[in-house]
């Protein structure tokens, strides 16, 4: 085994404990370069070929898997009990306009409304849940008393 084998070696237990230290998949790429390098300083001895190799496949490896990586690692918003509640009829207990937030009843329970849009909502009017931001129901007009 040469120097720069070992040198090779030495770069690739290196990158790959911090690789191992970190989440990030920062340092993968160029211990996938160094395990390249590794093999050719065992068939020669060319310091500027081995240094070729580790840049071309730390860049390649690189190149072609982190899009990979980065799609997999991307969080999705986990659902919660509120957004069973999207699509849903309430009835209208204060009014809501664009300019002023009023209050809904779902299911038994009062929510705090705004309207989504520039309608206003009257008492007792059928109103559909359009989204949720927090605690507070994102609503429009039923189509059947948008006229109302």
């Amino acid at each position: 085994m040469t120097t720069a084998s070992v040198f090779w070696l030495a770069a690739l237990i290196a990158l790959l404990v911090v690789e191992g230290a970190t989440v990030s998949m920062v340092s993968i790429w160029f211990a996938i370069g160094a395990a390249a390098a590794l093999l050719v300083s065992l068939f020669s001895s060319n310091l500027l070929l081995e240094a070729l190799v580790f840049a071309v496949v730390s860049a390649g490896s690189l190149l072609a898997c982190r899009p990979l990586v980065a799609k997999l690692q991307q969080r999705r918003a986990d659902p919660t009990n509120g957004d069973r509640n999207i699509g849903r009829t309430a009835t209208v207990l204060e009014p809501i306009t664009p300019d002023r937030p009023g209050r809904v009843r779902l299911d038994g329970v009062d929510w705090a409304a705004r309207v989504h849009g520039s309608v206003s909502l009257q008492p007792g009017q059928l109103c559909r849940v359009f989204d949720i931001q927090s605690t507070v129901l994102i609503v429009e007009p039923q189509p059947e008393t948008a006229a109302l």
